[in-house]
């Protein structure tokens, strides 16, 4: 049962430092002046005294070291395991950052690029609601236009029309004169033609109303001759010019089929353009709104994700700074049971010849 708290005593001499090059006398002084140490010696002074075999304290030392050396290595198959398994975590970790970390560009580029587009839509909107506004009092204003120009015709088209019945009535008048039909039969319509001519004040009446004023005083085969000719010639002046006015007024019409048909044109696409940059400007905002949501998650991952490396990276400098400290000391450990060892196998005359001193000091 010796052998318990012997190895208790000399675990706690394994922190002391030694030089090899020293003697074993110089070693077991060094020793015996850590307390451990000097419990130690106390143990083997005792061993010695009483003839207890030195072997013993040897198979005990023994056991130590490979106690040490089997600890050592379980230590290191341990570090080896956790440094394959921090290193996996460290590059999962440094993956995810820098997976957010594209994420992050991605979505600041997006949003930014799509707040560069939505204002562009905004402007574009205003320009073209603008247009549509010019375009539709364009239509409104040539519209009105070409309705005067139609009503104008319209009246001028019945004017003439009037005009040309006035004078085929005055004709027929003029042939019944001719034909020997007294004046006093046909006064009442000759009066009638004859103010309805007056009331057109037109140049090209003043004749005609002269030279029928003349007539209905005096009756003349010449004069009606005169007059029938100046009427066939007012008809076919009144009737070229009905034609005149009617070929300008279907020019007209066309024209208006055809610039109205731009304007119409023009109109749809804008209204078009119009309505595709406002559900522009709808999904732009959506996008905006979507990625800078998803621009707060992500940094907050990436946060998150930062401060898990740093813990990991933390724990595993611990870990290896533990580890190494823990190596360190059996390395220690192992270094003064080796010294041990060496006084107790080879230098054994020696130990005797130090604990018999230190028997007569202490």
């Amino acid at each position: 049962m010796r052998i318990v708290p012997v190895l208790t005593l000399i675990l706690a001499v394994a922190t002391a430092r030694v030089a090899k090059t020293e003697s074993p006398k110089e070693i077991l002084a060094q020793v015996n002046k850590d307390s451990f140490g000097n419990s130690v010696l106390s143990v083997l002074q005792l061993q010695l005294a009483t003839g207890g075999p030195v072997g013993e304290i040897q198979i005990l030392l023994n056991n130590i070291a490979s106690q040490l050396n089997g600890d050592q290595k379980k230590a290191d198959k341990v570090h080896e395991s956790d440094t394959v398994a921090f290193e996996k975590i460290i590059a999962d970790l440094e993956q995810e950052i820098a997976y957010h970390q594209t994420q992050i560009v991605a979505l600041s580029n997006l949003r930014d690029s799509t707040t560069e587009a939505l204002g562009e839509a905004e402007a574009e909107v205003r320009v073209v609601t603008s247009d549509i506004a010019n375009n539709e009092k364009s239509f409104a204003d040539e519209s009105a236009t070409r309705q005067s120009q139609h009503d104008t015709w319209v009246r001028k088209d019945a004017e003439h029309v009037d005009q040309i019945d006035a004078i085929d009535e005055a004709s027929k008048i003029v042939q019944h004169l001719q034909a020997g039909v007294a004046f006093a039969q046909l006064k009442s319509r000759f009066e009638k033609v004859q103010a309805k001519l007056m009331e057109s004040k037109h140049a090209l009446f003043k004749p005609l109303i002269n030279a029928l004023t003349q007539l209905a005083s005096k009756v003349d085969n010449k004069s009606i001759i005169k007059i029938l000719e100046l009427l066939a010639q007012i008809r076919q002046q009144l009737v070229a010019s009905r034609a005149s006015l009617l070929a300008t007024e279907e020019k007209q019409a066309a024209n208006w089929e055809v610039q109205s048909g731009h304007l119409q044109e023009e109109h749809k696409r804008l209204v078009e353009r119009k309505a595709f940059l406002e559900n522009s400007i709808v999904q732009f905002k959506v996008t905006i709104q979507e990625a800078v949501e998803d621009l707060e998650d992500q940094t907050l991952f990436l946060e998150d994700a930062e401060d898990s490396l740093d813990i990991q990276e933390r724990w595993a400098a611990e870990q290896e700074s533990q580890y190494e400290a823990q190596t360190f000391e059996r390395e220690q450990q192992l270094e003064v049971v080796e010294r041990l060892q060496e006084v107790l196998t080879q230098k054994l005359s020696a130990a005797s010849e130090f604990l018999q001193v230190r028997e007569e000091v202490f």
